[in-house]
């Protein structure tokens, strides 16, 4: 029995809910049509494929994560992995909702910038990871993990929850920043103050802890 809540229900609906939707493509997208699989920084397509590979895409990416996540519960000891279950459980279902917002985006082809979908996809992951990281415990698998989180629990748990606070912040703030532009530069500078700051103010922080001689 893995230690991840992998199979889940949610888990469940989500992997079929990307299943119908890339189903809905087959038929729907006629079988010579080539659709865009990446885009450059200005949110423009700059690589297609045939309809069959580009559908098959984003099946492929979630079904990796579901095994990755299952490999790690699976295999890893429980003394090592449980300490970041929390934020591996809470994880993996915003991965599996992010893979299923651009699929479903590719074959209804909705009239949304892809980079706008993008910053609202992390956007979410963020507001998650924001909101369990104050549950975790020093581990290998996530988390600000370096000497002083690592050497200290206490200091582990003042400095996520800290960050935890700036990681939901930074993410709502790329929310309402996607709401009011499309433009992808902005949304793309945007995404990686909001997935590089947090982590930064918590190494400051718990550095500045462990010099104060604790919290």
């Amino acid at each position: 029995m893995t230690a991840l809540r992998v199979f889940t229900r949610l888990n469940h609906l989500l992997f079929s809910l990307l299943a119908v939707t890339t189903i809905a493509g087959f038929v729907r997208i006629p079988a010579d049509a080539r659709l865009p699989v990446h885009f450059d920084l200005f949110g423009q397509p700059d690589r297609f494929a045939g309809r069959d590979d580009a559908l098959i895409l984003m099946p492929i990416l979630g079904l990796s994560m579901v095994v990755l996540f299952w490999v790690i519960g699976r295999f890893a000891s429980p003394q090592r992995l449980a300490g970041g279950r929390h934020v591996m459980d809470a994880v993996l279902p915003v991965l599996l909702a992010m893979i299923l917002a651009f699929q479903v985006v590719l074959v209804f082809q909705f009239d949304f910038a892809v980079a706008r979908v993008a910053a609202w996809a992390v956007a979410a992951l963020l507001i998650v990871l924001g909101n369990v990281m104050p549950k975790s415990q020093p581990n290998r698998y996530g988390g600000i993990r370096i000497r002083t989180t690592l050497a200290d629990p206490a200091n582990w748990a003042a400095t996520h929850r800290f960050a935890g606070l700036a990681t939901m912040l930074a993410g709502s703030l790329l929310l309402l920043l996607s709401l009011v532009t499309g433009n992808s530069l902005i949304l793309f500078a945007g995404v990686l103050a909001a997935a590089i700051l947090p982590l930064l103010l918590g190494v400051i922080y718990s550095q500045r802890l462990a010099s104060r001689g604790g919290n």
